[in-house]
């Protein structure tokens, strides 16, 4: 990890406390945090696996002049509600229920890692209705490469009887050797519940039932077609260093739609963009918004 030194523009953007509200969507209350007027274009933040909202709360707040902002936790995260199952199907589904639920104006999903998968499926069921979709660091692969590995340990999260203790077993996945350490410190403490017991992780590790080799091909094949299918802008951001998004990949999926959406590679980023490179995400993020605001979509979209 890098300094543990906080600098001012970290904590200038935490002082901007969010709002937190929930709706229920298919019988589990979602949590998920606001910020900015209700009357400006939304933007919706969603996390990867095992993350929660508050992973975009010191990135959020650079686009509250223009923007109303969400940070969303999926089912089964965060502060949201355990489900019996879960699929990316019903994650789109909690994504597109915020959106209705906020009456967002020409919303842009921003996803990264599996917020990104979710956000294709969310895309494609809200069609013209989604202004844009930014996936950040999920890779679709080509059809011909072989499938990853899967190695998921299926347990209860463990207890930990310090808070101490729980807060210095936090980690990465994947890991990266370049990760802020003052924000680590933040999504660590922000990651766990206290409970009878001691201390343990917020998210359901049953979640991670869904993810196995067995279902992995198929999940893709579904999310090559509805991403070649989007009505929406795409666009695609990449960390340069990112061990789990090739540039074969990138390659892949700019040709999938037609070589109409940019690919846009961030330097010294690894998966976990936000922890790493959090400035430079955002001056990607804020450009990539300015140019759709004016500039017109391809006619093919």
């Amino acid at each position: 990890m890098k300094s543990n030194e906080t600098p001012k523009w970290f904590l200038d953007a935490l002082a901007q406390k969010p709002e937190i509200k929930t709706v229920k969507i298919k019988g589990s209350k979602i949590s998920y945090n606001c910020w900015g007027e209700k009357n400006k274009p939304g933007l919706i933040f969603v996390h990867g696996g095992m993350a929660h909202a508050d992973w975009w709360n010191f990135i959020t707040p650079y686009f509250l002049k223009t923007h109303r902002v969400i940070a969303m936790n999926l089912g089964g995260m965060g502060d949201s509600e355990w489900r019996k199952e879960y699929s990316t199907e019903t994650w789109g589904l909690e994504i597109e229920g915020v959106c209705k639920k906020e009456k967002l104006k020409k919303p842009i999903i921003i996803g990264h890692s599996l917020g990104g998968m979710c956000g294709v499926y969310a895309a494609s069921i809200m069609k013209k209705n989604l202004y844009g979709l930014v996936i950040v660091d999920t890779a679709i692969l080509p059809p011909s490469d072989k499938p990853p590995k899967f190695d998921f340990k299926i347990r209860a999260n463990k207890i930990y009887k310090s808070l101490k203790e729980i807060k210095s077993r936090f980690r990465l996945v994947p890991g990266q050797i370049d990760a802020l350490g003052y924000i680590m410190e933040y999504i660590a403490e922000k990651s766990i519940k206290k409970n009878k017991g001691g201390w343990t992780w917020k998210f359901d590790p049953n979640y991670m039932k869904i993810f196995n080799s067995e279902s992995f091909l198929e999940r893709q094949a579904v999310y090559r077609n509805k991403l070649k299918g989007l009505k929406c802008r795409v666009a695609i951001l990449r960390g340069e260093k990112s061990v789990i998004f090739p540039g074969s990949s990138a390659k892949y999926m700019h040709e999938l739609m037609d070589k109409k959406s940019p690919i846009i590679n961030v330097p010294e980023a690894h998966h976990h963009i936000m922890v790493d490179q959090p400035m430079a995400l955002i001056s990607a993020l804020r450009s990539l918004i300015i140019d759709w605001d004016h500039s017109k979509p391809s006619k093919a979209l």
